[in-house]
């Protein structure tokens, strides 16, 4: 039976009354350095106020004043929350001009992990480590019962000041895709060696899988050079910094590394074959979602959502049996998925600022959002409306998977929670494995969580801190070195640079500084 709509007024109304279960008192004052904080002007517990917020607003998103979850939050906790939420494609800009500001919103939320130290150590944004260890019992049993969690937290002034958002279960994204249907045509299982990959990207030159009665046919293409670039795990290196398990862990710039070499030898050697489509050099995402709807690409590499789920759903009604799945990592001397997720995400999913007079309250708000109630709200919504409990477990409702207004599941979503985004809070697989559909499961489940332990001796995680000092000569020298290595692996892969020059490139990335970058990243994780 389809199900009643139901206008927002009335869903408001419903879980206010069903889940403004009390206010939770504020704690006492955690240290001596915070008792100021919390105490200057802070309300009485059982008095109305409201929480500034600054958080970024996913594209799939109505404005968060607007979501459920901040209502019933509001009324459980006794807030009034005034947002400013700008869209995330403006939020850094935005985030910049709000820190100019004498007065600062209480919670500052999303904040690039590489902002939050020079904050923290000028005072603007608190310290939180007494405030987990003593007010927040669902956040510390979290992070406690995560090896490196707490560690990752910690800026080099041993403190830390942001909270997290967290996984209840690992997995990554980004894996390379396949037309499985052509897979069949020509007989042959899904590529894992690099000689799979080959003998795949062969047979599609020269067969019209299509059926257009032309050899059109794309063997590799992908939205930018990543996509090629990344081919370099099979050959044992990330195409970025990275600890190698071959020298004791020790840290590696991917791009002038030996290994890398031989790889760039390979993709040049694959170009010159026919099999890289050329417009690689020069594509983006979105000149790329057109190119892979002509039916004439062989494979590619994207994300889990937005590409092997998204082909899967549109590609269909125009080309009849056409299906795309993840193939596992290339396999050379190594076989490692660099994209993969590591706890915490990085981003500082909530900061406390110095300007909050409730520090208290919201730290109580903050710590509901890890605790089960918290997890399964901020995931699933409300019960009744956005889900139903079966046998247990919470199952969305067609408001979500059938949504009456034409919706996709994850816009949905985004009408009452800031779930699929970002946020401190816990990232539920109930909530997860309803959205996916079997190819991206299957993706999840073979193609990449089989490869996690391994593929964590090589990525350096994404929350990784660093003091001020390292991090500003980290970027500067990043900066002039990041653009001369994207313009030389083109060339070397297109075969305008022979790769006879690979030493003189080399030679002038270290030139650049290169080597006091690596020092830092090895000092930081030596910790």
């Amino acid at each position: 039976m389809k199900e009643r709509k139901i206008s927002r007024r009335a869903v408001c109304s419903a879980m206010v009354a069903s889940l403004a279960l009390g206010v939770l008192e504020g704690c006492g004052s955690s240290s001596s350095t915070t008792s100021s904080a919390a105490g200057s002007g802070a309300a009485a517990s059982n008095e109305r106020i409201t929480v500034r917020i600054l958080k970024s607003k996913a594209a799939n998103e109505v404005a968060a004043e607007q979501m459920d979850v901040w209502k019933v939050l509001g009324e459980k906790f006794n807030m009034d929350f005034e947002f400013d939420n700008p869209p995330q494609d403006n939020y850094n800009e935005r985030l910049n001009l709000v820190m100019m500001d004498a007065q600062l919103p209480d919670i500052i939320m999303d904040m690039p992990t590489t902002e939050v130290l020079k904050y923290g150590e000028s005072g603007v944004i608190l310290s939180l480590n007494d405030y987990i260890e003593n007010n927040m019992p669902n956040l510390k049993k979290e992070i406690d019962k995560r090896d490196g969690v707490e560690k990752a937290l910690t800026y080099s002034d041993g403190n830390i000041y942001y909270m997290p958002m967290l996984d209840e279960k690992v997995s990554g994204n980004m894996p390379y895709i396949v037309r499985t249907d052509w897979l069949e045509k020509l007989g042959i299982e899904s590529p894992v060696t690099l000689e799979d990959w080959e003998n795949y990207w062969h047979l599609v030159k020269t067969t019209d899988l299509n059926g257009n009665g032309t050899n059109d046919e794309i063997p590799f293409s992908s939205y930018n050079m990543d996509g090629l670039r990344n081919f370099c795990t099979a050959f044992g290196c990330l195409d970025d910094f990275y600890t190698d398990p071959d020298d004791g862990g020790k840290v590696h710039y991917g791009p002038i590394d030996p290994k890398y070499k031989k790889a760039v030898t390979w993709m040049h050697d694959m170009y010159e074959k026919g099999y890289i489509d050329p417009e690689i050099i020069t594509m983006d995402y979105a000149s790329f979602v057109p190119k892979l709807a002509q039916n004439t690409v062989a494979s590619f590499y994207g994300p889990l959502g937005g590409m092997l789920a998204a082909q899967n759903a549109t590609m269909p009604a125009s080309f009849p049996g056409f299906h795309v799945e993840a193939t596992v990592p290339p396999k050379g001397t190594a076989q490692i998925h660099s994209y993969i997720d590591q706890e915490p995400r990085a981003v500082a999913a909530a900061t406390i600022t110095a300007s909050c007079k409730n520090v208290d309250r919201v730290i109580a708000l903050l710590d509901y959002m890890y605790s089960a109630e918290g997890t399964l709200l901020i995931n699933m919504g409300i019960e009744g409306t956005h889900y139903t409990m079966e046998n247990g477990k919470p199952i969305f409702t067609d408001y979500v998977m059938k949504n009456p207004d034409g919706l996709s599941p994850k816009n949905a979503i985004g009408t009452f929670t800031f779930a699929q985004s970002s946020g401190p809070f816990i990232l539920s697989q109930d909530e997860v494995t309803q959205l996916d559909d079997d190819a991206v499961n299957r993706a999840k489940q073979d193609c990449i969580i089989p490869f996690l332990e391994e593929s964590k001796k090589y990525v350096i995680p994404g929350s990784t801190s660093f003091s001020s000092e390292d991090d500003a000569v980290r970027r500067a020298v990043m900066a002039d070195v990041d653009t001369y290595v994207d313009e030389m692996i083109i060339k070397f892969v297109s075969g305008r640079e022979p790769l006879s020059n690979w030493d003189t490139y080399v030679e002038k990335v270290n030139g650049m500084g290169i080597a006091e970058v690596i020092d830092i990243y090895q000092k930081t994780l030596n910790g």
